[in-house]
């Protein structure tokens, strides 16, 4: 008989809801509160109509059927119409990969799309909606993971944005890096082998991570370590000495000082 073998390195997409929720508004409301997120929230207009403005852009009006983004740090103005205030849902989103996916889809730069819905795009996001509002179990978040993913390939395949080639092109390089630093940084691996494995320059490595995480590659680097020490010093009995082998570093007092520096306690004080 044929086989057929062939080895998968698909990175996943860090993409996470942190809330969601839905509103009837009142006419020629509009929000009042903090206008600069730590997060993204997407907004589908269910019925009715508003206005909408992000930093530096005019204003456009909107209606039923139409969506709109409030992007993670960039001010945004939105205001129910008069006559017929819109009913809007959202959802709240966090993740390393966020504001790439978006910066690939329609929603780049404007942060609106008219008439998505009749889109599978919203289909998805109605779909999902309602899976959020489901029991908590282990079957309704697998499901909640897959129609967020099913929403998102949804929005890149029938509202692409201008320039999604070389952004393509930096997002698999951001993701090869990260798969690179998972699989090797108990390994003690640097930023320097991070470039030569992956046949890139230290300065373009570092824009890519400013861009995509918002911190330099040794930042991350870091990170990774710290998290998975943090886990360790939590969930086995392992001393400082073997923990610190594990996370890549030649010894534990190299590993007290930088674990010290980052969460701010010894390891030994974080286990109590």
């Amino acid at each position: 008989m044929d086989i057929e073998y062939k080895r998968v390195d698909i990175e996943h997409v860090d993409c996470n809801i942190v809330f969601y929720g839905q509103e009837q508004t009142h006419p020629n409301y509009a929000f009042g509160g903090n206008n600069v997120r730590d997060s993204y929230v997407l907004h589908l207009i269910v019925s009715g109509r508003g206005r909408f403005a992000s930093a530096g852009r005019k204003t456009v009006a909107l209606q039923a059927g139409d969506c709109f983004l409030l992007p993670q740090a960039v001010p945004c103005f939105y205001q129910a119409d008069g006559d017929d205030p819109w009913a809007y849902e959202w959802i709240g989103l966090s993740g390393l990969h966020l504001g790439e996916l978006f910066a690939r889809s329609g929603l780049s730069d404007k942060y609106w799309l008219r008439k998505v819905g009749d889109s599978r795009f919203a289909a998805q996001f109605a779909a999902l909606f309602k899976t959020l509002h489901g029991a908590t179990s282990l079957v309704n978040e697998l499901q909640v993971q897959s129609r967020l993913y099913a929403m998102f390939a949804d929005l890149l395949q029938e509202f692409p944005g201008q320039g999604a080639q070389e952004r393509a092109g930096a997002t698999a390089t951001m993701n090869q890096a990260v798969a690179f630093m998972r699989q090797n940084y108990a390994r003690r691996c640097n930023v320097t082998d991070v470039c030569a494995a992956l046949h890139v320059s230290r300065s373009y490595l570092y824009a890519l991570f400013r861009r995509f995480a918002d911190m330099s590659p040794q930042q991350y680097l870091t990170q990774l370590r710290m998290d998975e020490a943090k886990q360790l010093l939590r969930d086995t009995a392992s001393g400082v000495d073997a923990i610190a082998d594990r996370v890549g570093y030649r010894d534990a007092f190299t590993f007290s000082k930088a674990f010290k520096r980052a969460v701010g306690v010894s390891p030994r004080a974080f286990r109590q």
